[in-house]
């Protein structure tokens, strides 16, 4: 074997000899924020071999006394020495001491700021006090939240006079100020529109905003999420031209509005167990005139079900909170022992609140040719009614809080030309509140009631069933109903059900659950309700929660078991 050989062999062991004996830290006498910060400010330091503890000893002392530093402890006392038996591991030992306190803390605010009530809220929820322990991240948060704050409400040319900390490290004491100068407070000015439609009858119940009115980011933020959830424009940029401000401060407005494609189709695919698999076409006109009139037609198809819908929205006043909708419709429905064709047109008034409730006046005419078991029959209907909705969420697409409400109330009277009289109230909340990062609940209560003389004078799509994914889990798709002799379903004048679900979370995107369903479908409510349990899992995607739960009908004899799937989100 070559010399050259040798020497290359010995470079490689030395090599791995030393990667192995790199050494180690090990901290003694720190916990919490205090051991994790020293860890972290250790990793920094280049990787050492233990003949280089002496020549790098200071820096790894500076190092463990910045990171306490960071955290208001200036006196610690520090030992560093190998570990007996394993030179490699350098044990430190830390008293970290008293630590530095503030014990004087000046706060002043100049220009017009001092006279503005949300920096008064922000100076009294300020997490920088007098007395706290000094903690460099909170003093610098504190400085960068005025400043952010500044910039948000229009100081524009707001700055530090000055800032500085005094530490007395043998007195256990820090002295902070901070001079702000907020300076004048910008406004609103002109409004600068570039768009390639006619917008102006659409944008002026949109626009709150005034020249003069001060400067807010938040209503900027507020009318671009406007001009966004309208739907009518694929690009929305509201921006401030702060460069451009006049002599009075008076900031310019730049909204630049694209329109969508005249003509927009969206394919989909879905799967449920109530349904199996589904698929949707749906084409949308955004843009029909200057008046804001949209069209929308939907098709859906499944083996049980198979409806198009056509709706035509025409804004009055504010194109998201007050509009009509002229719906037109037709189902046709297959599926175990009903079979119906149903044609539907309508009109609704919508209007939203500043509570986020959304009321739909409506009326509904509908014609329906149905067979449900043995009854076959048709029947016109003309229904007013009206609905209200509200659903709130936070956390997106994997909400840590929200609550969703819908209650719908329907009559019909022979007089005004339908066969049947009926009063129908239908309604559904669900609950989402978390207990921890971890965990959190989910509680669902339905109820649907509805008074005429017998339940077969109603057509199958006014009649309650419940049972299914969405219900009673256990049990099949609105299969828990009244049957009639020949075990063939009929449906109800009442429904109930109720649902409580505990979720607890396993890794970033999984969750584990566990619930219990209850409910029942009734005409006197003289039967047992049918109750479903069981366990499952859940997948947090870009679309939604995937949900797969496996569920035992612990009330029935035999207790069935069913897989349920299903794909959207949890509210």
């Amino acid at each position: 074997m070559s010399i050259r050989l040798w020497g290359a062999m010995a470079l490689m062991l030395l090599s791995l000899g030393s990667h192995a004996q790199e050494v180690e830290y090990q901290l003694q006498g720190l916990e919490g924020e205090l051991e994790d910060n020293a860890e972290a400010y250790l990793k920094q330091l280049p990787p050492l071999k233990p003949e280089q503890i002496e020549r790098f000893g200071d820096d790894i002392d500076m190092a463990v006394r910045n990171s306490l530093q960071a955290l208001g402890y200036y006196n610690p006392e520090i030992d560093i020495s190998p570990a007996e038996d394993r030179p490699e591991l350098l044990v430190i030992r830390v008293a970290p001491g008293e630590p530095v306190r503030i014990r004087d803390l000046d706060i002043r605010l100049d220009g017009d700021a001092a006279a503005d009530p949300a920096f008064a809220e922000r100076l009294g929820k300020l997490a920088l006090k007098q007395g706290d322990v000094l903690h460099h991240e909170v003093y610098e948060k504190a400085k960068a939240g005025l400043l952010s704050l500044a910039l948000t409400r229009g100081y524009f040319d707001a700055g530090y006079q000055k800032s500085q900390v005094r530490v007395y490290p043998w007195e256990h004491a820090a002295d902070v100020e901070l001079a702000f100068d907020s300076g004048l407070r910008y406004k609103f000015g002109e409004l600068r529109i570039d768009t390639d439609r006619p917008v102006e009858r659409l944008l002026k119940p949109l626009v709150d905003i005034k020249p003069g009115d001060p400067y807010q980011a938040s209503r900027l933020a507020e009318l671009s999420r406007s001009l966004s959830a309208t739907r009518y424009f694929r690009q929305v940029e509201v921006l401030p031209m702060v460069s451009e401000a006049d002599e009075n401060q008076r900031v310019p407005l730049s909204v630049v509005l694209r329109a969508k494609a005249d003509n927009e189709v969206e394919l989909g695919v879905g799967f449920s167990t109530d349904e199996g698999p589904r698929t949707s076409a749906s084409w949308e006109k955004p843009w029909i005139n200057s008046l804001g009139h949209s069209v929308n037609t939907t098709l859906k198809l499944s083996a049980p079900k198979q409806d198009i819908t056509l709706v035509y929205k025409i804004p009055r006043g504010h194109p998201l909170n007050n509009y009509y909708t002229l719906q037109g419709g037709y189902q046709r429905l297959d599926e175990d022992d009903t079979e119906s064709d149903r044609l539907v047109a309508s009109i609704h008034r919508w209007d939203k609140s500043v509570t986020d409730w959304t009321r739909d006046t409506f009326i509904r005419s509908e014609f329906e040719s149905y067979t449900q078991g043995e009854q076959r029959d048709s029947s016109f209907l003309l229904i007013p009614g009206v609905s209200f909705n509200r659903t709130r969420v936070r956390g997106g697409l994997d909400p840590v809080w929200g609550d969703t409400q819908l209650a719908t109330l329907e009559l019909s009277e022979p007089w005004w030309g339908s066969d049947t009289r009926f009063v129908r109230l239908w309604g559904r909340t669900k609950w989402l509140r978390s207990i921890d990062e971890k965990q959190r609940v989910i509680a669902r209560a339905e109820q649907g009631a509805v008074w005429v003389d017998a339940v077969t004078d109603l057509p199958p799509s006014l009649r309650f069933f419940t049972g299914g994914d969405l219900t009673v889990r256990g049990f099949s798709y609105e299969s828990i109903t009244p049957l009639d002799e020949n075990g063939d379903r009929l449906g109800a004048k009442y429904a109930s059900a109720l649902s409580l679900e505990y979720d607890y979370r396993v890794a970033q995107k999984w969750r584990l659950a566990t619930f219990v369903d209850t409910g029942t479908a009734t005409n006197d409510y003289s039967e047992a309700w049918k109750v479903g349990t069981g366990v499952g899992v859940r997948w947090l995607t870009p679309i939604g929660s995937v949900r797969l739960d496996l569920a035992f009908g612990v009330s029935e004899p035999d207790t069935p078991w069913r897989i349920h799937f299903t794909l959207g989100p949890e509210l």
